[in-house]
């Protein structure tokens, strides 16, 4: 079966097509560190033979979360408890990557003790506050921390880091009419929308390295009024292709349009594939498709039918434990 073939993304070499994508377990500290329990619980899925394990939401500022335990490597201090993730994760057989992101204006200051930041002072519909339009000297700051905790992710020995640049997080706010107002150099055309996710693309491969992967999560279809639609994807999957990421992520929706980012059981399987499908045309770096494919043969056929080069089976990774 074409899903179980090696596969490979710049340089890194996965032994399957079948990738698990980020599911928040608030298993870490609240300082960030990696926790027993947040290790196993990524080394079970491993040794379960998955071709990529990518890890849910790593912080990278203190106040960039959207939960109060998630993993973090905004500080050096940090690197030494996430080693031995990667280390035992290696061990096991499997390949894993740190998904790195800022939640901008989907979370509150009940969580992370300050007002929310957004490319416009404009409230999510789905959160209790209104967040604090950034200046440009902010944005610039941001991106040279995305890039730091890239570095950090790669001296802790992740194999890749996603950037994550969907569901209404910070990047992919910014890459949003739904959210982004701006009239300055990070707003109006999607080239000016997508200058954000570009150049922290661009900074992580000036500390990383060209051969150090770089996955970029998107939304194609964010299913809201005035919301990101495929057309216009499109053509921020080609910007970020050129800015040097390795590899597209197809997700879809924003906390406005929850249902399609975690489809419940009535949505048919794959649904959303064809949006992966119309990103893997337009763009030359490998494409990952997700949403309700969890079932092997499914991710068999979408592979088959040329509509995406990696599958991702989130919730159909999860087993329980039992004594």
């Amino acid at each position: 079966m074409k899903v179980f073939e090696p596969f490979k993304i710049n340089q890194m070499e996965l032994k399957n097509s079948m990738v698990v994508s980020a599911m928040v377990t608030n298993y870490c500290s609240e300082d960030g560190m990696a926790t027993e329990k947040f290790i196993a619980y990524h080394e079970h899925k491993a040794k379960g033979g998955w071709g990529l394990i990518i890890t849910e939401d790593y912080a990278v500022t203190p106040t960039a979360g959207g939960f109060k335990k998630l993993p973090g490597l905004w500080e050096d201090g940090q690197i030494e408890s996430h080693k031995e993730l990667t280390r035992r994760i290696h061990e096991a057989g499997g390949k894993i990557a740190a998904q790195i992101y800022h939640a901008g204006r989907e979370t509150s200051s009940a969580i992370t003790g300050e007002q929310p930041i957004g490319p416009s002072a404009l409230k999510d519909p789905t959160m209790p506050e209104t967040p604090r339009e950034m200046t440009v000297e902010e944005i610039h700051e941001l991106v040279e921390q995305f890039g730091d905790c890239a570095r950090r992710a790669k001296e802790a020995g992740f194999d890749a880091v996603e950037v994550h640049g969907a569901h209404g997080y910070l990047i992919g706010a910014f890459a949003s009419p739904f959210s982004n107002k701006r009239s300055d150099e990070y707003g109006g055309t999607i080239r000016n929308r997508a200058r954000f996710a570009m150049e922290i693309i661009e900074n992580i491969k000036e500390k990383c390295g060209k051969d150090y992967p770089v996955l970029y999560r998107m939304s194609a279809v964010e299913y809201v009024p005035g919301g990101l639609e495929i057309e216009e994807s499109k053509i921020l999957a080609r910007l970020v292709e050129e800015a040097g990421a390795d590899c597209i992520h197809c997700s879809q929706g924003v906390y406005a349009s929850t249902y399609v980012i975690i489809p419940p059981s009535v949505v048919p399987r794959a649904a959303y594939v064809e949006n992966a499908a119309e990103i893997k045309k337009v763009v030359d770096i490998p494409v990952i498709a997700v949403g309700r494919i969890n079932d092997v043969e499914i991710a068999e056929s979408v592979l088959q039918a040329d509509k995406a080069d990696l599958v991702t089976m989130a919730r159909a990774s999860l087993i329980k434990e039992t004594n």
